[in-house]
């Protein structure tokens, strides 16, 4: 198995480590050394939830959303120490996952011999691969320009302006970089999570394509929510319960979004035919 290194970004705005991040965390720290950071004031009680599958846990608001907790963990660690790992993850908790075994990934991924890559790719604006997932070789770690990528961020208004930039930013260096999933369509990879998972065994599925499943969410949600636990043995309660925590979302699964479905109809009627 390959020396792995994995940052792993969170973000709560109730200062929650959700048991999805958890989870998350876990299966992370079965192929990789975990150093997390959190933008947000977390209580060290809330921390140390984290600590059993990590090398180090802490948070602070810095407004530099993904790529801050990076570049923070990036300087505690120490280009040193991160240049002796034959692989660097970046990821975040955007996501819920994994549903399926991320070393089978890895193998296929290194098979291709790339110098970095991600899981699925974006065509928004302009290419780049999505940064809830990156990998990047010995190579890139301990190019000087790579560093000075990091040592660049700075805070910002838009939390894409840094990914849409790292992979033409790493292609003009010479490195070759590619997805694990290709977008031959150029749409919205990741709002298609069953269609991913059936044919590529995608280990994520997007948290927001099933917070705002309106907008994000192109499959019938109806068959989400037996076929993810049936399937890939994750346990579904793990969503439901972080996206209850949201009080404006109703949870996960037929029964829940039936419910929002209802009472957006009983909305509209109160606005039709209101009390006289």
């Amino acid at each position: 198995m390959q020396n792995r290194l994995c940052l792993l970004a969170g973000f709560d705005k109730k200062n929650t480590l959700q048991d999805y991040v958890l989870y998350l965390a876990r299966k992370l720290s079965k192929i990789s050394d975990v150093y997390y950071f959190a933008d947000g004031n977390f209580s060290p009680a809330e921390l140390q939830k984290i600590c059993p599958y990590t090398k180090y846990a802490a948070s602070a608001p810095h407004k530099s959303y993904d790529f801050g907790s990076w570049q923070i963990l990036i300087n505690h660690i120490g280009w040193e120490k991160i240049m002796t790992y034959d692989e660097m993850i970046i990821c975040n908790d955007s996501i819920y996952g994994p549903l399926s075994n991320m070393e089978d990934i890895f193998d296929y991924m290194n098979l291709r011999d790339y110098d970095f890559w991600g899981l699925t790719e974006n065509y928004n604006s302009s290419y780049h691969l999505d940064s809830y997932f990156m990998v990047f070789k010995n190579d890139v770690l301990k190019h000087p320009k790579f560093h000075e990528f990091w040592n660049s961020i700075v805070p910002t208004s838009n939390r894409k302006t840094y990914e849409s930039i790292l992979t033409p930013f790493l292609t003009e260096l010479g490195f070759s970089g590619n997805s694990y999933i290709k977008n031959y369509k150029k749409e919205d990879q990741l709002a298609y999570p069953l269609r991913l998972f059936k044919t590529s065994r995608m280990p994520f599925i997007r948290v927001n394509t099933l917070k705002h499943p309106e907008y994000n969410l192109k499959e019938p949600i109806f068959y989400i929510d037996s076929r993810i636990e049936n399937k890939s043995g994750y346990d579904k309660h793990l969503i439901n319960n972080h996206l209850k925590s949201d009080d404006s979302f109703y949870g996960f699964g037929v029964k829940y979004y039936a419910k929002k479905t209802t009472d957006k109809f009983k909305r509209k009627l109160s606005n039709w035919y209101p009390k006289i």
